[in-house]
């Protein structure tokens, strides 16, 4: 696992209106649609900061106009119960999430989760964000549905307290050893759970077994991403596991095939994306990534980015950069892996 601290940014010179609202779209998939008028498209421009710490996510996320869209359809799709805690640094905004309206400025915190519908109308802002499973969360403060929506005040003890120690964990060293990463993570659950008046810490779900192996198929996934056969059965014949036992222990990535193209997809496009790979043919990176047909890639391909290889590689070739899905991907398997 890295703890190194992945940024990316989308700028007015990386393509036109409807490219960086795509781009802002893949970047925030897992949290739900994005909406723009015209003009707030026209001017749309992010830059983003995060980094893996044992089992939470930190971010810093600056971001023109824009609304945010979750459904309970949608949530149910994204499948991921995740929680939020934000500390709004600059801008404004409100909305609702679940039953609760929200509004919030500069220096509120608010908890959110990711399984609930949610219309926010983010205007100007940035944030910073630690993000929890909500199992490990509830381990340590009791259930997070009380405080689903919740906005405490910029002068409230709550937002003071938390939004530094947040903040905090964001600006530890780079590169930090896993293990005092892991510390920082779990910092957050018992400060969340004094700062709260919640209950005392009980025992997490899951075992360290099970997290030591469902670490150990993602290894092995990323080191035979080019064999043609990797696959469920594949993998289950490695680690000696029945087809529902590795499900169960990879449950927290999602479907374990989707899982499996999706990173092929994303090395891919880092591949076509590169410079220094522009005379290397498509067919070629495709097959070195397990895509046995040439056509079945493109179609794959244009499905998950909205463009065709074809169309990036000429982006490589004219030195346009194009770095969101590459940097996107390692976030969503960071995101996907809490």
């Amino acid at each position: 696992m890295t703890t190194a601290i992945v940024r990316h940014s989308i700028r007015l010179a990386d393509g036109d209106a409807a490219y960086r609202v795509a781009a802002w779209q893949e970047a925030m998939g897992t949290s739900g649609e994005i909406q723009m008028t015209a003009e707030e498209a026209e001017r749309f421009t992010s830059e983003s900061t995060w980094r893996r710490l044992g089992p939470a996510m930190v971010g810093r996320i600056t971001a023109s106009d824009f609304r945010l869209v979750r459904t309970k359809a949608a949530a149910e799709r994204i499948g991921l119960d995740h929680v939020f805690v934000n500390v709004v640094e600059d801008g404004r905004g409100h909305g609702t999430c679940g039953k609760r309206r929200m509004d919030f400025g500069i220096g509120s915190l608010m908890i959110t989760k990711l399984s609930s519908p949610a219309h926010y109308q983010m205007e100007g802002m940035t944030f910073t964000v630690i993000v929890l499973p909500r199992n490990l969360l509830e381990a340590a403060m009791g259930p997070v549905d009380p405080f689903d929506g919740r906005v405490f005040k910029a002068e409230s003890p709550e937002a003071l307290i938390l939004g530094a120690h947040i903040r905090a964990l964001l600006d530890l060293p780079d590169p930090l050893a896993p293990a005092k990463a892991a510390l920082a993570g779990r910092s957050c659950l018992s400060l969340l759970a004094s700062c709260l008046d919640r209950a005392s810490p009980r025992p997490s779900i899951g075992t360290d077994e099970d997290r030591e192996t469902a670490n150990a198929i993602r290894r092995y996934i990323d080191e035979h991403l080019a064999d043609p056969d990797l696959g469920p059965a594949m993998i289950g014949r490695a680690f000696a596991l029945s087809r529902s036992r590795l499900y169960r222990l990879m449950s927290a990535s999602g479907d374990v095939a989707a899982t499996i193209r999706r990173l092929r997809l994303a090395r891919a496009h880092r591949e076509i994306a590169s410079r220094r790979m522009v005379d290397v043919p498509v067919a070629q990176i495709a097959a070195g990534f397990g895509f046995r047909q040439e056509r079945s890639f493109r179609r794959a391909f244009q499905d998950a980015f909205g463009y065709s290889p074809a169309a990036l590689r000429d982006k490589a070739r004219a030195g346009v950069r194009v770095v969101l899905p590459a940097s996107g991907a390692v976030i969503e398997d960071w995101f996907k892996e809490l």
